[in-house]
């Protein structure tokens, strides 16, 4: 039997957690569209992937928690918290956030087509690494 919309939500998440780019390109159909929490969109499986491959660089230890899930057919709601640390200068903060969050699927084919993030994004603008002086701390 094949897996089901919400399992394949749920094995994304965990790709995702994983930072597997293999699993989530394996997880995505060719014209994958993901939508950001600011509405904006990028379409293409590959162009996700090297999307993906940057964030994970600039935002380390990025991580989804889903709390709830829904399914109806195709359409996958999941309703959770997402967390991160932040890379400035190259190197990791020690600040953490997170934010609670929802993502809407849409799963065409045993593939998730659309990928939809709902989260405030007040966490989006990295901390600052500046002193009240206007110098960069030592590391």
């Amino acid at each position: 039997m094949a897996d089901s919309s919400l399992d394949i939500a749920r094995a994304f998440v965990q790709a995702i957690n994983q930072r597997d780019l293999v699993a989530m390109r394996a997880l995505m159909t060719e014209d994958h569209t993901f939508t950001d929490a600011l509405g904006n969109r990028m379409s293409g499986a590959e162009k996700m992937i090297a999307g993906w491959r940057s964030f994970f660089e600039a935002i380390p230890e990025y991580w989804i928690r889903v709390d709830t899930a829904l399914a109806a057919g195709t359409k996958v709601a999941l309703f959770g918290e997402a967390g991160v640390g932040w890379r400035v200068d190259n190197r990791v903060l020690d600040e953490r956030w997170n934010v609670s969050a929802a993502w809407l699927v849409d799963v065409e084919a045993g593939r998730i087509r659309n990928w939809s993030v709902y989260c405030d994004t007040g966490w989006a603008k990295p901390p600052s690494t500046k002193t009240a002086e206007g110098e960069t701390p030592p590391a």
